[in-house]
């Protein structure tokens, strides 16, 4: 029987596309038993919800998925969404790890921001190791850091609220002890091994035109501004969401001065994701384009940052950020399995036609079910199939490009960016990048 060393054939990089294990940079948590057996799995291919789901099974992502989800539990090619669901119903009744093993299986480590939901919902970050090769990692949510460190200042009576918002100096003081606890916690972020890096959702709420202010002086204006005149009249009732534009830029900024303090000091910075492009109903599209950020990548230069999602629909744009800017990078996670066939593969497409494949990131967005991890990594490797082969048929890659590329985009670009120091311990990989280098 030959080996890979030996043909470098297409036959040969197909499996190493679909058996490469792969580094998940940016998910979130599965649902415990109670909401994992009661929530609606049409969720798993579309944003939509409420009454806009009821559209979803007209979706091609969501066709795609009630083919490949029959496979999943081995059900006849016959089988209707109904049946899928009872037949999952079964699988979590009877055994539910065994299900979310199979759904993870391949998956190296999953990076998880566990900020998404409500926590009481949720497995904690350290239930998926059961499911991993290694153990994953949190990445902090800062609009959610900053939430809770806001809550328990009411807690503590140290807010102004109602007539004392007047009370300027009062505002003043409860600023300064939130900004001081907010970055106390992102330094403790920095050193703690169990934390791989940061994430923003400001583009849900005030967009990505971050603000990038020309003084520290200018920041600390701004964002008390924002603090006494935004948030605080109403921050109760709005469970402490920080969701005023001035804040949120402030949190960004404060964080950023932060990695790049630590990148000073010991060359070593954690990675700050952004959510860009698609998202629910609520989301700014426009504002979600990640051109908005070319201020912000320019002050910072020494600051890791991820434009999530591919950016989806302004893809193109963000492969040109993460070329031309040496500190950008460009994940390629959410269009799967969120996006029909032909839309995954132009993206993936996009992401490739200037961007070097040392930027490409991989990751499912896997949220909730099992099954998103599943479908993300199961498509993700079709287009992967799918581009890869014809690249190298045309001659544009060689076989070893193309190896050499399958592993950087699911594991080695990752494992370097986020310092995770892991091996790719198959095997058949490891004779493939003998091959390739």
């Amino acid at each position: 029987m030959t080996t890979p060393t030996e043909t470098g054939s297409l036959a040969d990089l197909e499996y190493c596309i679909h058996t490469c294990p792969v580094i998940d940079n940016h998910a979130h948590n599965v649902y415990k038993p109670q909401w994992l057996k009661t929530e609606n799995l049409l969720t798993t291919t579309t944003e939509a919800d409420g009454r806009a789901l009821e559209d979803t099974p007209t979706s091609l992502p969501h066709l795609r998925a009630l083919k490949q989800l029959r496979k999943l539990y081995d059900l006849p090619a016959e089988a209707d969404w109904p049946a899928i669901v009872r037949r999952r119903a079964e699988l979590l009744e009877s055994d539910a790890d065994a299900l979310t093993r199979k759904c993870m299986e391949k998956t190296q480590t999953i990076l998880i921001d566990d900020g998404f939901d409500d926590p009481d919902a949720l497995q904690p970050c350290q239930w998926h190791d059961t499911f991993t090769r290694s153990s994953c990692k949190r990445l902090v949510r800062i609009e959610e850091l900053a939430s809770d460190i806001l809550s328990s200042l009411y807690d503590k009576k140290q807010l102004p609220l109602g007539s004392a918002v007047a009370n300027e100096e009062a505002c003043s003081v409860a600023w300064a002890t939130f900004l001081e606890a907010f970055e106390t916690a992102i330094a403790a972020a920095l050193e703690s091994p169990e934390i791989a890096g940061f994430k923003s959702a400001v583009c849900f709420t005030t967009g990505l035109a971050i603000d990038v202010p020309s003084s520290d002086i200018e920041a600390s204006v701004s964002g008390l501004h924002s603090f006494r005149h935004e948030f605080l009249p109403d921050c109760v009732a709005q469970d402490f969401a920080v969701e005023a534009k001035g804040m949120n830029d402030a949190l960004v900024i404060s964080t950023c001065k932060l990695i790049d303090a630590a990148h000073q000091q010991h060359r070593l910075a954690k990675p700050l994701q952004f959510h860009t492009g698609i998202g629910n109903k609520e989301i700014p599209v426009l504002l979600s384009n990640p051109a908005c950020l070319q201020p912000l990548l320019t002050a910072f230069a020494h600051v890791p940052i991820i434009l999530l999602h591919a950016s989806y629909p302004y893809t193109r744009i963000a492969g040109h950020l993460a070329t031309v800017f040496k500190n950008v990078y460009l994940d390629v996670g959410a269009v799967f399995p969120e996006v029909s066939r032909d839309g995954q593969e132009r993206v993936l497409r996009e992401c490739m036609e200037l961007t070097p494949w040392s930027k490409l990131l991989w990751s499912t967005d896997g949220h909730w079910f099992p099954e998103t991890f599943w479908l993300a990594n199961v498509q993700g490797r079709e287009a992967m199939r799918t581009v890869l082969m014809e690249y190298v048929e045309r001659e544009d890659l060689t076989m070893q490009e193309a190896f050499r590329a399958t592993r950087a985009i699911f594991f080695e670009n990752s494992n370097r960016l986020y310092q995770l120091g892991l091996k790719m311990d198959d095997p058949t990989i490891q004779a493939q990048r003998d091959f390739s280098d």
